[in-house]
């Protein structure tokens, strides 16, 4: 399956769902998925949130906590989550205002585990 295709899935799976990057930590944008009319440039989205989540992933190792696997981040605005792909790329979720989290993490999960096995392929 393509990326576009796990993409698209995801967003248009999510009433709220607005867009979707796979990353690379190297902050190049592997492919993207926005609905119609998001409001969101989501490659700025991941490329700035891509340096958040090395921080935590940074701190994560030097207590000796593990891998950071998700990142949530609920603002006034819109709901972000990230999920770690590989140790080299991630997935940049965005959700538009109120949105069932529970749900969007469950097709992120989805997602992330389709795409990672097309980057490992």
């Amino acid at each position: 399956m393509a990326f576009l295709e796990i993409l698209k899935e995801l967003v248009e799976g999510a009433p709220a769902g607005m867009a979707a990057v796979i990353m690379g930590t190297d902050g190049l944008a592997v492919r993207q998925y926005a609905r119609e009319g998001a409001r969101y440039d989501v490659e700025t989205v991941g490329i700035e949130y891509g340096r958040v989540m090395d921080e935590i992933s940074h701190a994560s190792a030097l207590l000796d906590l593990g891998t950071v696997e998700e990142v949530m981040v609920l603002a006034r605005g819109a709901n972000l989550l990230l999920r770690t792909l590989t140790p080299d790329y991630y997935l940049a979720f965005v959700l538009d205002g109120p949105a069932n989290v529970a749900k969007a993490r469950y097709l992120l999960r989805r997602a992330s585990a389709r795409a990672r096995k097309e980057l490992l392929a």
